[in-house]
């Protein structure tokens, strides 16, 4: 009984660490892509200020 307890415990871990391993991925993408979207509109504006002072 002790062995399955065991493993039923590092099968529970192992899940445990794989969601939170996505969790982080996933909120670390989200930021990405905002901090992307921010450099984006950064540079339209730039590339406008750029264009209307010609």
């Amino acid at each position: 009984m002790k062995k399955y307890f065991i493993i039923a415990l590092l099968v529970i871990v192992g899940l445990t660490v794989a969601y939170l391993t996505f969790v982080i991925a996933a909120i670390k993408i989200i930021i990405g892509s905002i901090l992307l979207g921010v450099a984006a509109i950064a540079l339209l504006a730039v590339w406008i200020m750029w264009k209307i002072d010609d």
